[in-house]
């Protein structure tokens, strides 16, 4: 009989436990196969994807139960077994590709490990893949939109602000964005321009991603001044899903590759842009910043409401304040 292929069994797990699922192609495979060593790859099967208390696991694996906490730690490390660090009896689970997935958890903290560098490099192809044969194919919007935190109109609901909807989390964090570290690692020649380090964590996530020397802890003041800053550089806030926060870019970000393949993605803020005709001097700032290119420039700015993402890039980069973000009508 032919040998067991452990990495097939666990992609296979993941493609069928995860939320939209993952490909099961050479390039996971090798994914898994640094991410996870042999006996890892086993204990993660074990755990599964919905896991289990220490002493269910025990239970479960037949391991000791301090060996089997130790072994479980080490994959935290690793980015490959996620729990509540807060909680008395926390649940461990295997990581899957969703909001904090294998393709995020191993590039957060950069070159940490002997394997790290070229799991990086397969990151970047494991994203494709997820991407265009899994969200691509979803055949609904699946990204929603914040507004800007550098472009709040005066109307803002609590609700509609992403500092103000998370701050009840209680624990926030950053870690280096593997869209932007994986392209540089594959495309040194053509990397991106904007700032590296943007992927938020809120919550559980945050407090396990810090424990586990993959994140860099905010204050909730640090977090509104970060998304400030990255609204400011050209970066939409978008998701807010189990924890997890992107700040995407069309150059490299896989959400802007399913967008680009003309599949639906993005779900609008309540918000779109706007240009005072008045003031604005067709500068052609505001397209240039546009990631969806809703703006085109004659005499002056015109934003096509049906196309606009309402993320706020284009206000805080127009140099003459002519550009505001406006409540969508309740019909869109």
């Amino acid at each position: 009989m032919p040998e067991r292929d452990i990495y097939q069994d666990l992609a296979k797990m993941i493609d069928e436990g995860d939320i939209v699922g993952q490909p099961i192609t050479p390039s996971f495979l090798k994914l898994l196969s640094l991410q996870f060593t042999d006996d890892e790859a086993e204990l993660a099967l074990k755990i599964g994807m919905t896991g289990g208390t220490l002493d269910d696991l025990t239970e479960k694996t037949g391991m000791d139960k301090d060996e089997l906490k130790n072994k479980m730690m080490a994959m935290a490390d690793k980015g490959t077994i996620i729990y509540d660090p807060a909680d008395k009896d926390p649940i461990y689970r295997t990581v899957g590709m969703t909001a904090g997935g294998l393709t995020e958890t191993g590039p957060w903290a950069g070159i940490r490990f002997p394997f790290s560098a070229e799991l990086i490099k397969t990151a970047h192809q494991v994203t494709i893949e997820h991407c265009e044969d899994k969200l691509g194919a979803l055949g609904m919007a699946y990204t929603p939109v914040w507004v800007g935190m550098a472009a709040l109109p005066d109307d803002v609901q609590p609700s509609e602000n992403l500092a103000e909807e998370v701050k009840e989390a209680g624990h926030w964090s950053v870690s280096m964005c593997p869209c932007r570290v994986s392209r540089a690692l594959v495309d040194p020649e053509n990397t991106c321009d904007h700032i590296y380090e943007t992927c938020v964590h809120t919550g559980a996530l945050s407090r396990w991603a810090v424990k586990h020397k993959m994140a860099r802890e905010l204050s909730h003041d640090e977090l509104v001044d970060l998304l400030k800053e990255l609204n400011k550089d050209g970066l939409v806030h978008t998701i807010n899903l189990l924890g997890q926060i992107c700040n995407c870019c069309e150059d490299c970000c896989g959400i802007f590759r399913t967008h680009k393949m003309g599949a639906p993605t993005f779900i609008p803020s309540p918000f779109m842009a706007q240009a005072d005709q008045e003031t604005c001097t067709a500068c052609e700032t505001c397209a240039d910043r546009c990631p969806v290119d809703a703006i085109t420039v004659d005499d002056t700015a015109a934003v096509d409401q049906h196309v606009c993402i309402g993320c706020g890039v284009c206000v805080p980069a127009c140099p003459v304040d002519a550009v505001e973000l406006i409540r969508r009508p309740e019909s869109e």
